[in-house]
């Protein structure tokens, strides 16, 4: 209530600024006006006295076309005086006398009407006055509310595809900063179930693991047991028709858990996400700035050396936010297990096929490693000390071939270089 009391406060103020500005102008506007018309009316009414003439055409360059009478009437009659129409600014009435002080007449002034035009002028005056104030609001608007809204609009939507890695960026706008504050602890909160979430899934699937490698050895022997029976070894090698047809059934029950089991070991894809996938054109300036967007000014805040390289700003036809999902996890692999020195996002195209590439300095994984971190879980041995769960790559890797493309990692001396590349669809 203060800020508002405080705002209609200043709006008085500048209104009555302006009306005491329009009032000594208009005023000021008027005697100027008025003071000219005197001084040609002198003039002229001597110029009547001495010569009589009533021509005009003499004053045109030493008075204003509005100060210079339209119609000059003389009046020698002095009982026929001329009726002087009070409340207008065109009509003068001026007397005429000799050198001695005696009347000859009067002179009657009629003037072009200047109401309409101070009118005219007052009214650009206050319309000027009243839009600087009307436009310096506009801005504020655009600037303050408009354009943190424009650029904070796309924030919820990438946290809820995990598009994100950092929070929404601090900001001095009082309109926001409860938004801000709010927005980052929503952040926060997803990240840690998320983490809470993998950390579950990672033990469920150890569960699951240590129950199926459980139940192999039991089925086994059951299988084992079921064909003893088939063949009638309980009975002196003489095989009962019933016991048969039961054995035969216990087996194939048998190897329809051992299936299963089977499957359960062999299918890390118990978290495997049913991606919807969007197929739409960009161009890839869209993933450069993105990328900009996301991670520039928290490699800035980490002193650590970040840029985005392109060949061509190409366009390419496939899921964006997909490709952006990817990138995240790469580039948080990159931040995570770099030495510090610098991160270089590499982004061209090679005839219909587009690569992603993210290079870091740091530990390196040995070669026979390669293969396995895009496995669910796996970890490799430079994690160690690491926060992570081994889902990540395993994630972008389903991701890409979801795309029709694939990611693969090559490692030199002293850098490691995800690349992932998506054909047009």
């Amino acid at each position: 209530m203060k800020l508002k009391a405080k705002h209609w406060i200043y709006i008085i103020l500048y209104f009555l600024c302006w009306v005491i500005v329009i009032y000594v102008f208009g005023k000021r506007l008027s005697e100027f006006s008025y003071n000219n018309r005197v001084a040609f009316m002198n003039r002229m009414t001597q110029q009547i006295v001495e010569t009589g003439d009533t021509d005009v055409s003499s004053y045109y360059s030493d008075f204003k076309k509005s100060d210079i009478a339209v119609k000059v009437e003389v009046y020698r009659d002095l009982d026929k005086v001329p009726t002087w129409i009070g409340g207008e600014d065109r009509i003068y009435v001026w007397q005429l006398k000799d050198k001695n002080g005696k009347s000859l007449g009067y002179v009657r002034y009629v003037f072009e009407s200047t109401t309409a035009n101070n009118m005219l002028i007052f009214a650009e005056i206050s319309a000027v006055i009243f839009f600087i104030p009307l436009l310096i609001v506009l801005i504020y608007i655009d600037q303050k509310v408009l354009k943190p809204f424009r650029d904070f609009s796309d924030y919820p939507e990438k946290l809820s595809k995990g598009l994100t890695s950092s929070g929404v960026p601090e900001t001095k706008n009082r309109l926001f900063g409860k938004y801000v504050w709010g927005m980052n602890m929503l952040s926060e909160k997803i990240e840690t179930d998320r983490k809470e979430i993998n950390r579950l899934l990672y033990d469920r699937k150890n569960f699951i693991s240590t129950l199926a490698h459980g139940i192999k050895t039991p089925v086994a022997n059951i299988k084992l047991y079921s064909e003893a029976i088939e063949t009638g070894l309980y009975r002196v090698g003489v095989p009962d028709e019933n016991d048969y047809k039961v054995a035969q059934k216990i087996s194939k029950n048998a190897d329809d858990i051992a299936r299963l089991v089977g499957d359960i070991l062999n299918d890390p894809g118990a978290l495997r996400d049913a991606y919807d996938i969007n197929i739409q054109s960009f161009y890839l300036q869209e993933i450069k700035d993105r990328l900009l967007e996301d991670f520039a000014n928290r490699c800035s805040s980490n002193n650590l050396p970040f840029e985005v390289n392109m060949s061509g700003n190409t366009i390419v036809t496939s899921d964006s936010s997909l490709i952006m999902k990817c990138l995240v996890q790469m580039m948080e692999n990159a931040i995570k297990y770099g030495d510090g020195t610098g991160i270089k996002a590499n982004l061209f195209r090679q005839d219909d096929v587009t690569f992603f590439s993210v290079v870091n300095n740091g530990i390196t994984i040995s070669e026979h490693e390669i293969p396995l971190v895009f496995n669910c879980y796996y970890r490799g041995a430079n994690a160690a000390g690491k926060e992570g769960s081994g889902i990540g790559l395993y994630e972008a890797r389903s991701i890409a071939r979801s795309l029709g493309g694939d990611i693969m990692m090559k490692i030199s001396d002293n850098s490691t270089e995800v690349v992932m590349y998506v054909p047009d669809v």
